[in-house]
């Protein structure tokens, strides 16, 4: 197992001389969901042997990785309250089984520093959403019960209409607005959501994808 393990290590490594030191690169055994290498680690129980982070076992879990090869630009919170703006690829052996997750974590704070920086001199003021996202990163607590029903309802309701009957538009603000709260780093909270607007989880993931290209 271990050499098979070691054949996604150049990878792992081409990344992370890649990317500036302020970004996190993570080398999962998704077979025994586990650390097999980290490089520049964000947190003292970020090592080698130590269990896999509760986002990429929800991607397990829910078996995202039988639908996409990668998962790129959601939100995460590190540790330390850092911003994340992250990534997870799907690794494969040569029988075509899940064999690693290569995921990068960038610490984007100096950056959303230097947005709202710039922000304030193009246009004299911070954008209308800053206060928004900065409370979502402050007070994001997966464990509150029923927090992703009742962000969804709450979000449904707006509309007073049938769910099946929202537009795209109406449904990629409910995902924006969704995802301003920090409901999709919750395990399942794709899954319902997509349940409700009876449509497919991979549909969801496109939705954040091209908000996020539309920042």
């Amino acid at each position: 197992m271990s050499g098979n393990m070691d054949h996604f290590l150049p990878l792992t490594q081409f990344v992370a001389e890649l990317m500036s030191p302020d970004t996190e690169v993570i080398l999962y055994d998704a077979r025994a969901r586990c650390v097999f290498h980290v490089i520049n680690p964000m947190d003292d129980e970020m090592v080698v042997g130590s269990e896999m982070r509760s986002l990429e076992r929800s991607f397990l879990d829910d078996r995202i990785y039988e639908r996409e090869n990668f998962i790129v630009n959601y939100r995460a919170l590190s540790k330390h309250k850092n911003k994340l703006k992250s990534a997870t690829m799907f690794l494969r052996d040569v029988a075509g089984e899940l064999a690693a997750m290569l995921t990068v974590n960038v610490n984007v704070d100096r950056l959303v520093e230097l947005r709202d920086l710039l922000n304030i001199m193009v246009s004299g003021q911070r954008p209308y959403d800053t206060q928004q996202r900065t409370s979502f990163y402050n007070s994001f607590d997966v464990s509150i019960e029923g927090m992703v029903s009742s962000a969804i309802q709450e979000e449904l309701r707006r509309y007073h209409i049938d769910p099946l009957r929202l537009s795209q538009q109406e449904k990629l603000e409910i995902v924006r607005n969704l995802d301003q709260k920090g409901i999709f780093l919750v395990k399942g909270a794709i899954s319902e959501l997509a349940g409700i607007l009876q449509t497919t989880e991979t549909t969801i993931y496109r939705y954040l994808n091209k908000l996020s290209n539309m920042e």
